[in-house]
C-alpha cells in the first residue's frame, strides 16, 4: 500500500491541485465550511458588488501560485547560467587537444572506417601512429597502476542495423578505441533478428575495439520488464562477471558507460573521464559523470514542435550543470566506475526503472548515503531527432508528432522515480540525517515531475478565471497575484530567449568540432544540423517552445501520472530513427 502511494505522489498532487481550486474559487460552503470558504454573497448587479475576504485556499493558492512562477524563472535565470559555463568549458576542452596529423605512411584503410556494410576493419592496430594514441595533452603521471578500460553498453532492440553500425564507427574511430574500449551489444533475446546482427557486427569491428561482444536479456525474468534498463542491466552483470574473473584486472580503473543506439559520443568525452579519473583519483571510486545533450544531426528536416520539444528535453539537462552545482541528473548518456556499481548492486531491471538514466543516479546516491561525487563532462552526446518514413507533408508531421508524443510518454513515465527517490529516503533517513543536497535533488525531482503539469494548470485557471470573472468581484491581493505571475511569465519568456540565444552559440561550437572529427575519421552519414539565430525556422522556435512544453511535457507528464495509479508498466516502443544518404563530407 505504501508502495502504492510513493507511486503515485505526482497523480495525488495534480489532484490536490485540483481540489485547492475547486475549493477556493466555486461556491462549496455547504461542504467546506470557513475558514475554507466563506463568501459574501453577491448582489444582482455585478458593478455594486464587492469582492469577499480572502479565504485560507485562496491565501494558499496566492502562495503557491507565486512560488511556482518563481520557479519556473528561476529555471529559466539557471539555464542560462549554466549554458555560459558549458559555452567556456567545452572551448576548454577542445582547447585541450593536441591535433597531431597522422604519419605519411598510414594508409586509408588504417587511418579510419569507411561506412559501406563491406566495412572492413584496421589491418593492424599494434602498427598505429602513436601520436594519433596522444591525443588531447592528457597528463598520464596518475597512470602508474593501470590505464582508465571504458566499458561501454549500447542497448538497443529492433535497432536498425545500418544505426548500430554508424555508431559503432563513430566510436571506433577514437585513438584509443582499440586499446580501450570494450563493446557490449546489449540486445533482447526475443528480437529474432538479434543473434545474426549482433555476430556481423562483432565480425566487422573485432579489431576495432580491444573487445566486443553481444549479450541478449532473456525474456520473463521475474520482475523485469523489456526495454532499455533490463538490456541494461544485463549487460552490466556480464561486465562485473568479465572482469572479476580476469586476473591482474584493476577494477577501480574500469568505468562503464551507457549510451543510445544511436548516441554519437566524440573522444573527448571518454578522454575527459581519463582525465578528471586521475586528477580525483581519491574520489574516483564514486564518481558519476554527465554529460549535456544535443540534437544537431536531424533538427532541421524535424518539425517545429518536436524540434522545440526536444531542445527543452536538453535544457533539462543542462540546467543542473551551473557552476558549483552539486548534483546532475543524466539524461541517455552516462558513466560511473564498475566498483561504484557492484557497491549498489548493478542496474534494476524492473517497471520502475524504465527511466534507467535518472534511476541509476538515484540508486547510487541513496545506496551510497549521498556519498557520490557528480562530475560534469562539457563533450555533449549528440543525439538525433524522431523521425518519419512517411516522405514529407502533414501526414509526415502528423507521424512524426505521434511518435514524439510517445517518446515523451516514455520520458514522463520516468515519474516513478519520484516515489523510489521518496522510499530511499524515509529507509536511509534513521541512518543519516537529511542534508542539503538532498534537498536540491528533490527539488530536481520536483522540477522533473511536479513543475510542468502544475504551472500548466495555474496558468489556463489563471486565464480562465480573469476571462470570465469581472474585476470588481476579485480581491485585490488576486489581482496583484495574477499580474505579478503574468510578469514573471514574461520575465521567463524573454529569459528563455536569451537562453536559446547562449544555446545557438554552443550548439555552433560542438557541431562544427563534430564535423571536423568526422572529415578526419571519413565517416559521411552522421548528419549534421546547423542553427542561424536569424533564420525563420529558428526564429519561430522562440515563439513556439511553450506550446511544444506543454503538448510534449505538460501533457504527457499528466497522461503518465494518472496512469501510474492503477499500473507501473508501460509498453518499450523502439522510436525510428533517421536514415543519413552516405555522401563526401
Amino acid at each position: 500500500m505504501l508502495r502504492w502511494i510513493s507511486r503515485c505522489l505526482p497523480g495525488f498532487s495534480i489532484i490536490l491541485l485540483l481540489l485547492l481550486l475547486v475549493i477556493a474559487f466555486v461556491d462549496t460552503a455547504k461542504w467546506f465550511p470557513p475558514p475554507w470558504n466563506s463568501r459574501t454573497p453577491a448582489t444582482g448587479d455585478p458593478s455594486k458588488s464587492s469582492p469577499g475576504p480572502l479565504t485560507l485556499a485562496q491565501k494558499i493558492f496566492i502562495v503557491y501560485s507565486v512560488l511556482v512562477h518563481v520557479d519556473a524563472f528561476a529555471f529559466a535565470v539557471r539555464l542560462s547560467w549554466a549554458l555560459s559555463k558549458v559555452i567556456k568549458e567545452t572551448q576548454a576542452v577542445l582547447q585541450r587537444r593536441s591535433w597531431t596529423k597522422p604519419s605519411a605512411s598510414r594508409s586509408s584503410t588504417d587511418s579510419h572506417f569507411v561506412d559501406s556494410p563491406t566495412i572492413q576493419p584496421r589491418q593492424s592496430f599494434a602498427d598505429a601512429d602513436q601520436s594519433i594514441y596522444k591525443t588531447n595533452n592528457l597528463d598520464d603521471s596518475g597512470a602508474e597502476d593501470g590505464e582508465v578500460v571504458h566499458a561501454i553498453i549500447l542497448p538497443n532492440y529492433r535497432e536498425d542495423i545500418d544505426t548500430l553500425r554508424t555508431t559503432l564507427n563513430v566510436l571506433a574511430s577514437h585513438p584509443r578505441a582499440p586499446y580501450r574500449y570494450e563493446v557490449y551489444l546489449a540486445m533482447e533475446e526475443k528480437e529474432a533478428q538479434a543473434p545474426s546482427k549482433a555476430a556481423t557486427l562483432i565480425s566487422v569491428f573485432e579489431k576495432a575495439f580491444l573487445n566486443i561482444r553481444s549479450t541478449f536479456h532473456p525474456a520473463g525474468l521475474p520482475g523485469e520488464i523489456a526495454g532499455k534498463s533490463s538490456n541494461v542491466a544485463y549487460a552490466a552483470r556480464r561486465i562485473i562477471e568479465i572482469h572479476r574473473a580476469t586476473p591482474n584486472s584493476n577494477l577501480n580503473n574500469v568505468i562503464i558507460t551507457v549510451m543510445d543506439a544511436d548516441t554519437h559520443l566524440s573522444q573527448d568525452y571518454f578522454s575527459e573521464i581519463r582525465r578528471l579519473h586521475y586528477k580525483h583519483i581519491t574520489e574516483a571510486d564514486r564518481s558519476f559523470y554527465v554529460c549535456p545533450i544535443i540534437f544537431d544531426r536531424n533538427s532541421n528536416e524535424t518539425p517545429i514542435l518536436v524540434r522545440c520539444a526536444d531542445l527543452m528535453w536538453g535544457f533539462a539537462g543542462l540546467s543542473a550543470m551551473y557552476p558549483g552545482s552539486p548534483i546532475c541528473i543524466p539524461t541517455s548518456v552516462y558513466s560511473l566506475p564498475l566498483v561504484l556499481a557492484e557497491r549498489v548492486g548493478g542496474w534494476d531491471g524492473d517497471p520502475t526503472a524504465i527511466g534507467e538514466d535518472m534511476h541509476m543516479l538515484l540508486k547510487c546516491y541513496f545506496e551510497t548515503g549521498g556519498d557520490i561525487v557528480p562530475r560534469a563532462i562539457y563533450s555533449p552526446a549528440s543525439q538525433c531527432n524522431i523521425s518519419s518514413s512517411i516522405p514529407r507533408g502533414w501526414r509526415r508531421v502528423l507521424d512524426t508528432g505521434l511518435a514524439r508524443y510517445r517518446q515523451a510518454l516514455r520520458h514522463m513515465w520516468g515519474a516513478l522515480d519520484t516515489g523510489f527517490a521518496v522510499r530511499k529516503f524515509f529507509v536511509n533517513l534513521p541512518k543519516r540525517a537529511p542534508r542539503l543536497k538532498h534537498l536540491l535533488l528533490m527539488h530536481l525531482l520536483w522540477e522533473a515531475h511536479f513543475l510542468p503539469c502544475h504551472l500548466t494548470i495555474v496558468l489556463l485557471f489563471s486565464s480562465l478565471y480573469t476571462f470570465y470573472m469581472p474585476e470588481s468581484l476579485i480581491h485585490p491581493a488576486l489581482l496583484w497575484t495574477f499580474w505579478f505571475t503574468g510578469l514573471l511569465r514574461g520575465l521567463s519568456f524573454v529569459w528563455m530567449n536569451l537562453s536559446i540565444l547562449l544555446y545557438d552559440r554552443w550548439h555552433s561550437i560542438c557541431v562544427r568540432a563534430r564535423m571536423n572529427d568526422m572529415v578526419r575519421a571519413g565517416i559521411s552519414d552522421t548528419g549534421f544540423s546547423y542553427r542561424s539565430w536569424w533564420h525563420p525556422r529558428h526564429l519561430l522556435e522562440r515563439i513556439c517552445f511553450p506550446i511544444a512544453g506543454t503538448v510534449f511535457g505538460s501533457v504527457p507528464a499528466v497522461h503518465a501520472e494518472i496512469c501510474h495509479f492503477w499500473t507501473d508498466r508501460l509498453v518499450y516502443r523502439v522510436s525510428e530513427k533517421p536514415m543519413f544518404a552516405t555522401s563526401p563530407v
